[in-house]
């Protein structure tokens, strides 16, 4: 059985203020390291034979609190990156959605619709991970895997896993700041054990956004 655990970066500076990231960075809040710190109290057991991450600062950050005490590498890869949100990058949400209102609202709500003029569309988003998606599993199998990464590229990556249409893809559960999906191969047929989880985060707390 090969065994994969797909989390989401800490909450940002940026998501607090609203603004999109995409292949732009900002680092994690206070309350982002600290949803990590209670990620990796969680998986503090979990034998990871190889930890994955998207080559941003975020995600790299996230992945060296999660990491803990093993003596694993964390590798790094393009290939995981956040959708690239071209001009939108840096922006608050508020201030897009003014600006390019049709564009703005297919992106949350008709995503096989949404064409940029510069950046990724999702099915570019499709064609960059889903293959190295394939070559992960394929490569390592029998292994356990961290892999973490972005909204909308685990988001891309889960729709797949359970057959949804591109166009239901922002259809619940919501990805929160180090939310944990687990997935686990048999006779390489996917099986949906997590999706979204956050039984990690302290009562009380609020998940970020």
């Amino acid at each position: 059985m090969t065994k994969l655990y797909f989390i989401r970066h800490g909450e940002t500076e940026w998501n607090v203020e609203r603004r999109m990231q995409g292949h732009a960075d900002s680092p994690l809040s206070a309350n982002g390291k600290q949803q990590a710190q209670w990620l990796a109290e969680a998986l503090k057991d979990v034998p990871f034979d190889l930890i994955c991450a998207s080559s941003s600062g975020r995600t790299l950050q996230t992945a060296a609190i999660v990491k803990g005490s093993r003596e694993l590498p964390v590798i790094a890869s393009d290939q995981w990156r956040e959708m690239n949100l071209g001009a939108w990058e840096g922006r608050i949400s508020s201030e897009i959605e003014q600006l390019e209102p049709e564009l703005y609202y297919a992106f949350w709500n008709e995503p096989e619709q949404y064409s940029p003029r510069i950046g990724e569309t999702y099915a570019d988003l499709q064609r960059r991970v889903l293959p190295a998606l394939e070559q992960l599993v394929q490569e390592h199998a029998g292994k356990t895997i961290c892999l973490i990464s972005h909204t909308v590229t685990l988001k891309v990556i889960m729709a797949h896993l359970e057959n949804r249409a591109l166009a239901d893809l922002w259809k619940p559960p919501y990805f929160h700041p180090t939310c944990l999906s687990v997935v686990e191969w048999m006779d390489e047929q996917p099986h949906i054990v997590l999706h979204a989880d956050t039984s990690h985060f302290r009562e009380g707390e609020p998940p970020g956004r």
